[in-house]
């Protein structure tokens, strides 16, 4: 490969094709910009010489290098040039690049495994050879979910990108058509936060609420409950994703709902640290409780023990029996 010095006007960055062999999703290059200003430019980009449009070179790698030097009103930049290989070998380049210069996030993984599926990959292919270096498990369902995400919309995936969205919750979203999408991803995932279990028993607590009460899910999001949770001021993002999670749970499953009030309740009465928690079965399923109890010594295990057999000899005990059974 020659290293020369190409105008940045000679290089393709708008044509429809022009980042085909780029994997960057959304990333800012203001540090890069800060980078050139201190000290040059450290690595010449890679550009393959154009056959298809006016402009002479398309990037293999280094677009935001690229992008910077034009945004500091650069005229030029150094720049090796390939040529003589082919569509699967400038993409197995720019994959190592990436690989080893500074990795992928999930969504740009994601555009990975589809551009070398779009190249003629079989998906086993995919898997034994490019998943790993992206370390996704070589699973096709797995595979297929990450491919998926790339039909969320701009805002959605920009999320996924910068690890604000968790890779789970986006796959949860996929299921759904654009207009419940939006509206699921404002309130339970951009409004407010939840696990992904409460997610999911969220979801599947909205969707039984919509068949139920014939409302869609834009209007059961929109109940003036939900309203006054998500603009309360008082509330961080997690304690409103607790409160919707509770609220559309209750709306679901009203008598449930009643019954894990009071054995919060009773629960938070006993006054035990932290160290020791009870919990009920999955819906009262079950007859029984379990606890769990963690301690670093001995004083602390006799003081959690005592504290218990306290709230057994004062009644506490037969109130949350009574209300598993």
């Amino acid at each position: 490969m020659a290293y020369v010095q190409v105008l940045i006007n000679d290089i393709d960055l708008s044509s429809e094709g022009h980042d085909k062999y780029v994997f960057n999703y959304k990333q800012d290059f203001n540090n890069i910009k800060k980078s050139l200003n201190r000290i040059g430019l450290i690595s010449p980009v890679v550009l393959k010489k154009n056959t298809d449009y006016d402009v002479t070179y398309t990037v293999v790698c280094g677009l935001r290098r690229v992008m910077a030097c034009r945004a500091l009103g650069m005229e030029s930049i150094e720049a090796k040039i390939i040529d003589g290989i082919n569509e699967e070998e400038v993409l197995l380049l720019s994959l190592h690049d990436n690989v080893y210069s500074r990795g992928f996030n999930e969504i740009e993984k994601a555009i990975v495994l589809k551009r070398f599926l779009a190249i003629g990959y079989s998906k086993d292919r995919v898997l034994a050879e490019i998943a790993p270096l992206l370390k996704i498990p070589s699973n096709k369902n797995i595979m297929d979910k990450y491919l998926s995400v790339l039909r969320l919309g701009s805002s959605m995936k920009q999320s996924v990108a910068r690890g604000e969205l968790e890779l789970e919750k986006a796959f949860l979203l996929v299921l759904f058509d654009t207009e419940e999408r939006e509206i699921i991803y404002k309130f339970l995932f951009r409004e407010s936060i939840t696990n992904i279990n409460e997610a999911k028993e969220t979801i599947k607590n909205l969707f039984d609420l919509k068949l139920i009460k014939q409302l869609s899910i834009e209007e059961l999001l929109s109940l003036e409950e939900i309203s006054l949770i998500i603009v309360d001021s008082k509330l961080n993002k997690r304690q409103k994703g607790e409160k919707i999670y509770r609220l559309i749970k209750s709306m679901r499953c009203p008598t449930i709902s009643l019954k894990e009030d009071e054995f919060d309740k009773s629960y938070r009465a006993m006054r035990l640290d932290n160290d020791v928690r009870i919990n009920h079965s999955r819906y009262f399923e079950g007859d029984g409780i379990r606890i769990t109890l963690k301690a670093s010594n001995e004083e602390k295990l006799g003081n959690n023990l005592k504290k218990l057999l306290s709230n057994i000899r004062n009644g506490m005990f037969k109130k949350i029996f009574s209300i598993v059974e």
